[in-house]
């Protein structure tokens, strides 16, 4: 398999990166960290398989085909897309400007758009999509846009797994909870900075508040490897979202 991870140089990006080397060559998207992309890319050889590191800002349309199409010439070809990119802008609904709704709308959905839409006719017969979420899709946490974007991945998942399931295309979601990423962190410290209504009440119900995020990459692995799953949102919340 010959995989397209997008924001791959930290966190669950680069943990899905790792998780997929040795058996997968794989395609290492960031936007700013190319030293980090490189040395994940560097990895990924280490461990057997192809890479590459490439810079795209997936938000831009123009940008999310060029890294479809530089990603294919480095690797011969591309099988799965791992949309994992995304920012976060928390903040109350009436303090949410313009320009921070624009950016966490356009990263986090439209380059998810973008990315697959690109990548599609190269999928077609037999690859995968993964669209990486958060529980704020399903549950409404930590912002606005943030939870509108995650949102917006599932019913683009489901939409995109009626349309491209017959042509052998698997398109799923997975919707992890806090994972110990520098992105996690920032959303966690504005929260509790401001005393974000609601916040408080929402835990896990096991012993540990938040998971690494190879622990999310694993299901990101599984659901690129399971050949019978198709349109679902899986969590990895530690049970969040048990009423």
């Amino acid at each position: 398999m010959r995989a397209l991870v997008t924001g791959a140089s930290r966190g669950i990006g680069r943990a899905t990166a790792l998780g997929l080397a040795g058996e997968h060559d794989v395609a290492v998207n960031y936007r700013e960290s190319k030293t980090a992309a490189r040395e994940v890319a560097e990895r990924v050889r280490e461990a057997g398989a192809e890479a590459t590191a490439v810079q795209a800002d997936v938000s831009d349309p123009a940008e999310a085909e060029r890294l479809v199409e530089e990603a294919a010439d480095a690797l011969g070809g591309v099988d799965a897309v791992v949309n994992n990119a995304g920012v976060a802008a928390p903040d109350r609904l009436t303090e949410i400007d313009d320009d921070q709704w624009r950016r966490v709308i356009e990263t986090n959905l439209s380059g998810a758009f973008y990315v697959t839409r690109a990548a599609m006719p190269r999928l077609v017969p037999g690859g995968d999509v993964v669209f990486v979420s958060s529980t704020g899709g399903t549950d409404g946490t930590v912002d606005a846009g943030y939870a509108a974007s995650k949102a917006g991945l599932h019913g683009l998942a489901r939409a995109l797994a009626r349309e491209y399931g017959a042509d052998g295309v698997q398109v799923n979601a997975v919707a992890p909870g806090p994972a110990e990423t520098d992105l996690n962190e920032a959303i966690l410290d504005h929260l509790e900075s401001v005393e974000f209504r609601g916040h408080a009440d929402v835990d896990t119900h096991l012993p540990e508040y938040a998971c690494e995020p190879a622990t999310v990459a694993h299901s990101v692995a599984y659901l690129l490897e399971n050949d019978y799953v198709q349109g679902t949102v899986l969590s990895v919340d530690g049970g969040m979202g048990l009423a």
